[in-house]
């Protein structure tokens, strides 16, 4: 075989990209027959012979769909070439797919809960241009995988010239999170509890159950992924480029840039204050909104103590833990929310601020705000994409107004709330000087 020829992925490839499917519609099957064939064969009106004759024609379709199955597999398969990895698919047209190595930014592992079933895993190499640039080579075998992903870092470095991606020296910057911790984070945000109060309104009202599916259905999937996305985490630091594995259902080993960050949010929900848990989350170029999972978490901390938290911060930040320690001094804050904000803002007046604060690689600006669950976010200002200056009815009354950053996608959100008028432009005319890169990645 030529060295430059496509590999081929393992047979089971097509029926796991699809597995849900089958088992949706095996699961409609067993309901609408199941019962039926259990009822006629009670009276006697199937024998137990039509019963084996039954099952041999679902195992024959089952192998008939797996043979129809291999014509898809015949023309799957990937090259690791000299400047490029390619993936090829399609049987009535082929498409490829290729990234360059001096354009991938991660290579991660990943292990969905059907191919993990099977001792089968995917490489995905997330490359720049968007959310939708990645190329996700699978499914291979365990270790087969490991050694795709190691080919791959290695053309990156000789590519890149860093030859820090394939060092095995690293220290964590999130030691592996405790399985309880994971759970009892999970049940005490108030996603979950408002899930679990609206689970018994049924069992206490007259409101029928299909009522509060929709919000059920609507709540589950993201407890779920709260769980799944801090079970066993644990994330370490090598060179410039964070580590993560974590998961239940689905296994993943997630490669984070430093380079790709671009704000970072630091938050505790209302509940977690009990514990003194914090959770730190990053906006990542490229990895798109926050509800597309494909490209893995934007959580660096699921939950953790507010030491852990701010150590992790100063490794990816850069703001010593002396420095993150000084945000909560009053006198950090250029820019506070004046008394008269009390009005639109009851509850977080007090808290809403935000600072410009010069470090040796340029301009930070900081913000912060939430009595209750609290949430304090930075971003280097040349990552900034826009700014929007806006003031409602009240707030121009009362001369306020809020300066929202607009950022790449992700989950934090970031504003100065509620400032003086005058406060609100300085802000502006201060963030409108500031540089911008040249090319800046999304």
């Amino acid at each position: 075989m030529s060295k430059h020829a496509y590999r081929r992925v393992h047979r089971l490839t097509p029926l796991l990209r699809v597995w849900a499917v089958i088992i949706a519609l095996a699961t409609v099957v067993l309901f609408n027959f199941a019962t039926y064939i259990a009822d006629a064969v009670g009276d006697q009106r199937i024998t137990r012979a039509d019963v084996c004759s039954y099952a041999a024609i679902g195992v024959g379709a089952l192998l008939i769909v797996f043979a129809v199955s291999q014509v898809w597999w015949s023309q799957m398969g990937f090259r690791v070439g000299p400047e490029e990895v390619i993936l090829r698919q399609g049987v009535i047209s082929t498409k490829l797919r290729s990234a360059r190595y001096d354009r991938i930014q991660a290579v991660d592992v990943v292990e969905p809960l059907a191919a993990r079933i099977c001792g089968l895993a995917a490489v995905r190499v997330e490359a720049a241009g968007g959310a939708n640039s990645a190329i996700e080579i699978g499914f291979l075998k365990r270790a087969d995988v490991e050694d795709v992903r190691e080919e791959l870092l290695r053309r990156i470095a000789v590519t890149t010239g860093d030859m820090g991606l394939s060092n095995d020296h690293h220290h964590y910057v999130v030691p592996p999170i405790p399985i309880a911790r994971s759970l009892i984070g999970a049940f005490l945000r108030l996603t979950t509890l408002f899930t679990l109060v609206w689970s018994f309104v049924p069992a206490l009202t007259s409101v029928t159950f299909a009522v509060i599916m929709p919000i059920l259905i609507g709540f589950i999937p993201q407890i779920w992924r709260q769980i799944d996305q801090s079970w066993r985490y644990q994330a370490f630091l090598i060179d410039d480029v964070v580590h993560l594995s974590y998961g239940l259902a689905n296994r993943r080993k997630q490669s984070v840039p430093l380079d790709r960050i671009h704000a970072v949010g630091l938050s505790q929900p209302i509940f977690w204050r009990i514990f003194g848990w914090w959770t730190v989350s990053v906006n990542i170029a490229g990895y798109g909104r926050e509800s597309s999972k494909v490209s893995g978490t934007s959580r660096l901390l699921p939950v953790g103590s507010y030491q852990q938290a701010l150590e992790l911060l100063s490794a990816i930040g850069p703001f010593t833990v002396e420095e993150l320690h000084r945000t909560a001094s009053p006198d950090f804050w250029q820019f506070r929310s004046p008394r008269r904000a009390a009005l639109p803002s009851p509850i977080d007046a007090g808290r809403q601020a935000v600072s410009l604060l010069p470090t040796p690689s340029g301009t930070v600006a900081l913000t912060r705000h939430g009595r209750f669950s609290r949430k304090l976010e930075f971003i280097e200002t040349s990552h900034i994409q826009e700014l929007t200056y806006r003031r409602g009815p009240i707030q121009k009354a009362l001369k306020l107004a809020h300066v929202r950053f607009n950022l790449v996608p992700g989950p934090v959100k970031m504003k100065a709330r509620d400032l003086d008028d005058c406060d609100a432009w300085a802000l502006v005319d201060k963030l409108r000087a500031r540089q911008t890169p040249d090319a800046n990645p999304s």
